[in-house]
């Protein structure tokens, strides 16, 4: 038997399959490929801007110069620079190249020229044969303004040479730092100019500090310096017209201002006065005791010790023998409003604050929807429609020898249909997404495991909506600047100063009510369908207690004390009721209150 394995052979492999070649390298991409839009649209956009511009300017200049009705009147001359202003606008912003960019810088430089060359060139007034200084101010110098610093924006962000860049940047600083305090200085030599003028300028003068604020770091560095020294001018200012407002009349009454008509002391006023001493003395307190800046510390408690020196002082003799004129109306409150104003955009942009904070993102976040823009086109709007009226009822109102409108006129421009449509649309609007929709997104959640308290989250998007909402308001002083400026008659524009503090209290209790109940829903159409039937709640207060109808007095001074309405009649009548006012903003802080609590179930549910 042989050991030797038998010989094997191996059985041909199977074939194996032939490989399909491919047709071609295999490219990776996404669902669908991503094109990078050319600049052919934005520059055909911006010609045909520049065309419109032109077009437009030649037709106003061309009317204003001859006095002679041209082809196309001088409303459509300004409707097609508008147009083409705003479609340059989108040119410069989307259109980022070199060229195009140094252009439109070019551009906000020579518009600043003109803006200077109209603020110092001098014309005559309608019906006076004298030429003063700064005729061609407002509206041509303001607006000129204005468009240089839409234009000077793009230029800034687009620009990539440090030189250049920090030209522009320096050039905007500069503009507005000679506004924001050269207004205040003339200001505070003649209160009557910031009505007018001086109120319109320091808007331009703020709007440059906080555009070149845009584009800067405000965490420190030449941003902080800035934003620190806009905050200190502000509150230096509000101080002062608080001070100059208060204090003389506070010396020149003296101790006799403690007596009732039966020259004897009267408890409820020396309690007034020495609780005014004791907060004073508290603030001065605080900024010796207090864990601040020594800056801060110093300033506070020289505020605190001057008002209590001052009261000390009145209280046992009149210093002053001569009555103060008068400061509070208009001068004192501008000076206060545009202090405040300076204050609270340093505060927004340089705190780091959770409060600063919450309520910058709420601020923000209406210019980053479709629903701000279209609140303020449509306010805007609406301004627009009221103010044609008012003048085609001026111009009736002066026809056929009749006699002129009596003052105060602008009762007739606010108190009308259009500003109430707006308003109760505006509120709704506004209101509706507050909570609603961080409701519907899972975003409250998140807030809610965020150690931020209740107070603050409610606090914050009330202040934001708030101001935004006054913001849309704003057309209808400026409309009646240019009437002023334009008509060249003045008028008692004093009531409009008391009918922005009621609108500002109305508008908290307004918007206090729109957050509570977006609070109360997961629907924004739902919160703007229930603010909306509040609104016209208010309004039909109004109406019943104008029909009297015979119901009970005390009810009719109900519907009277809650007819938002009444209390706009009354400020534009020229007085302010205070109790009014004050009973609005406690409805304002009653729903602010409901609205906390709401949040709290809600966080502990």
């Amino acid at each position: 038997m042989s050991s030797t394995p038998p010989a094997t052979t191996d059985s041909p492999a199977p074939p194996s399959a032939a490989a399909v070649p491919l047709p071609g390298p295999v490219e990776v991409s996404g669902p669908s490929e991503l094109t990078a839009e050319g600049p052919a649209l934005a520059r055909l956009i911006g010609f045909v801007g520049l065309f419109l511009l032109v077009l437009g300017t030649v037709v106003v200049v061309a009317t204003r110069a001859t006095g002679q009705a041209r082809l196309l009147p001088e409303g459509w001359g300004f409707l097609f620079a508008g147009l083409g202003v705003a479609m340059m606008l989108y040119h410069a912003v989307t259109d980022g190249e070199q060229e195009v960019r140094r252009m439109y810088g070019l551009l906000a430089a020579t518009l600043l020229l003109v803006a200077l060359v109209a603020a110092v060139l001098p014309g005559a007034p309608k019906g006076s044969p004298d030429k003063v200084i700064g005729h061609y101010l407002l509206p041509w110098g303001l607006t000129g303004g204005f468009l240089a610093l839409l234009f000077a924006i793009p230029f800034v962000r687009h620009e990539t040479d440090e030189l250049f860049r920090s030209i522009g940047l320096n050039g905007i600083l500069a503009v507005g730092s000679l506004l924001c305090v050269g207004v205040l200085v003339k200001g505070v030599q003649d209160p009557d100019w910031l009505a007018g003028t001086g109120l319109a300028l320091a808007v331009l003068g703020l709007s440059f500090v906080a555009a070149y604020l845009g584009q800067v770091n405000t965490d420190e560095g030449a941003g902080y310096t800035v934003a620190f020294a806009l905050g200190a001018v502000g509150a230096a200012a509000a101080l002062y017209a608080a001070g100059r407002a208060a204090f003389p009349a506070v010396l020149y009454d003296g101790p006799s201002v403690l007596r009732n008509e039966f020259q004897a002391l009267d408890v409820w006023k020396v309690a007034g006065r020495a609780g005014v001493v004791l907060a004073a003395l508290g603030l001065a307190a605080l900024g010796a005791l207090g864990k601040f800046p020594v800056w801060l510390r110093a300033s506070l408690a020289a505020v605190g010790l001057t008002t209590a020196a001052v009261f000390v002082l009145a209280s046992t003799k009149a210093v002053l023998t001569q009555p103060p004129a008068p400061f509070l109306v208009p001068g004192g409150l501008l000076i206060g409003g545009i202090g405040l104003a300076y204050l609270v955009l340093a505060l927004g942009v340089c705190s780091d604050a959770q409060f600063v904070t919450l309520t910058r993102r709420e601020f923000s976040g209406y210019f980053y929807s479709p629903i701000g823009y279209l609140v303020l086109a449509g306010m805007a709007l609406i301004h627009w429609a009221g103010y044609v009226m008012f003048v085609n009822v001026l111009s009736s109102a002066t026809m056929g020898g009749r006699e002129p409108m009596p003052e105060p006129i602008v009762r007739n421009y606010i108190f009308a249909l259009f500003p109430v449509i707006g308003v109760t649309v505006q509120v709704a609007a506004l209101t509706m997404r507050l909570f609603a929709e961080e409701k519907r997104s899972g975003t409250l959640e998140v807030l809610f495991t965020a150690p931020v308290n209740e107070w603050v989250t409610v606090a914050s998007k009330f202040i934001a909506t708030w101001t935004f909402f006054m913001l849309c308001w704003l057309p209808v002083g400026l409309f009646l600047i240019a009437l002023r400026m334009e008509g060249g008659a003045p008028f008692d524009y004093r009531p409009l100063l008391g009918y922005y503090v009621a609108l500002g209290a109305t508008g908290a209790a307004f918007v206090a009510m729109g957050l509570l109940l977006s609070a109360l829903t997961n629907n924004q159409i739902i919160a703007a369908m229930l603010t909306f039937l509040g609104m016209l709640g208010f309004l039909l207060n109004y109406f019943v207690a104008a029909m009297n109808v015979g119901l009970n007095p005390t009810l009719m001074a109900f519907l009277n004390k809650l007819s938002y309405l009444r209390l706009w009649s009354t400020a534009l009548g020229g007085q302010l009721p205070v109790r009014d006012v004050i009973l609005w903003l406690s409805l304002a802080v009653f729903f602010l209150f409901t609205s906390v609590k709401v949040l709290e179930v809600r966080r502990w549910r």
